[in-house]
């Protein structure tokens, strides 16, 4: 496994796709590098801070060229806090 491989599986598996399985990365610019190599050819549409349940995350919304859509949630505290 190198080193970009333990970088990016981080999160333990987690797919994004609700606030309990948000990827947990340690800071914002890795966003856009996991989502290029777990959905690639997806390009970012909107991006929000939210607080869930007290904590804090960056929801991302990309879309590809046909038209489908992806909400990935990243889970943010370890660099933003509670």
């Amino acid at each position: 496994m190198g080193l970009l491989d333990f970088l990016f599986r981080r999160g333990g598996g987690r797919a994004g796709s609700s606030p309990e399985k948000a990827v947990i990365l340690r800071g914002v610019s890795e966003e856009h590098q996991w989502m290029a190599r777990n959905h690639p050819g997806f390009v970012p549409e909107a991006q929000a801070l939210q607080e869930i349940e007290g904590k804090p995350y960056d929801v991302l919304t990309w879309r590809d060229e046909r038209g489908e859509e992806r909400t990935v949630y990243f889970d943010i505290s370890a660099f933003l806090g509670p």
